[in-house]
């Protein structure tokens, strides 16, 4: 007989509602479908890896590592660093449209202070 332990009754829970908050951010069209359909997979194959642990060394043994949570903490490192990346770029993006807008802003300013003081 199979027992569902707390850490999966807990682990299980989080991941409804990690879900459910991916879903409700795809409803307000905060989240496009691409992002909906890649963090349901990443949560469905969480509640895999939570719900039959014995998948873990099956990927281990695909990647030639000696442990199954060493894998998934391998590749956590790896997608924290892309994403860490990714939040770079687009900050630094950001910054470049920010200071567009004021230096434009800026020369609207100055030219409209020039045509009051030339009047």
């Amino acid at each position: 007989m199979y027992s569902i332990s707390l850490i999966q009754i807990v682990g299980a829970a989080f991941l409804m509602f990690a879900w459910s908050r991916v879903f409700l951010r795809y409803r307000d069209d905060s989240v496009s479908l691409i992002g909906l359909i890649f963090w349901s997979l990443i949560w469905i194959g969480f509640l895999i890896v939570l719900f039959i642990p014995e998948t873990t060394e099956f990927i281990a043994a695909k990647f030639g590592v000696g442990r199954g949570v060493d894998v998934f903490i391998y590749a956590g490192i790896v997608i924290l660093f892309y994403l860490i990346y990714r939040i770079y770029v687009k900050l630094e993006s950001l910054e470049r449209e920010i200071t567009q807008v004021v230096r434009e802003e800026s020369l609207r300013d100055l030219q409209k202070k020039r045509k009051i003081y030339s009047l």
